[in-house]
């Protein structure tokens, strides 16, 4: 598995990663914590972080939960559903994401985006399709 500090040099190469300032914190077997900090640049009118900014971040932290898997090779999101629950405006900004149901192809994650003061300011639900390195001979039922 592929540590924090590995998994930002890597991620380097995409500019949303670079643009947001997403900083993996915290990777573990069905778990991944990020961390990013306000910029005006990534608001909407009225000084709050725009909704994409933090779909892309609970995208990400959901993607790396799910690459933390024994033999998954690539995840590919499939469906991500989320909740608003309260305006993200004071930073730095956590996003954790945990793995709820582990089949053999599909993957569910629950991830929680919360603010500077600890707050819970998104919910989301998502699904993702892993690729999975079978040359090993093990692998997991559904």
């Amino acid at each position: 598995m592929l540590s924090a500090s590995e998994v930002n040099e890597m991620l380097k190469q995409e500019e949303i990663f670079n643009f947001i300032g997403i900083k993996f914190e915290k990777l573990e077997r069905g778990y991944a914590r990020l961390k990013f900090n306000f910029n005006e640049k990534l608001t909407r009118i009225g000084g709050i972080l725009h909704g994409g900014i933090i779909f892309s971040a609970v995208d990400y932290a959901g993607s790396y939960a799910v690459r933390t898997l024994e033999n998954v090779k690539d995840g590919v999101t499939v469906e991500l559903k989320i909740n608003f629950l309260k305006p993200m405006k004071d930073g730095p900004f956590i996003v954790e994401a945990r793995i709820i149901s582990e089949g053999k192809r599909l993957i569910v994650v629950d991830i929680s985006a919360y603010d500077g003061n600890g707050n819970l300011c998104a919910k989301a639900l998502g699904t993702w399709v892993v690729y999975r390195d079978t040359s090993s001979g093990t692998q997991l039922s559904s």
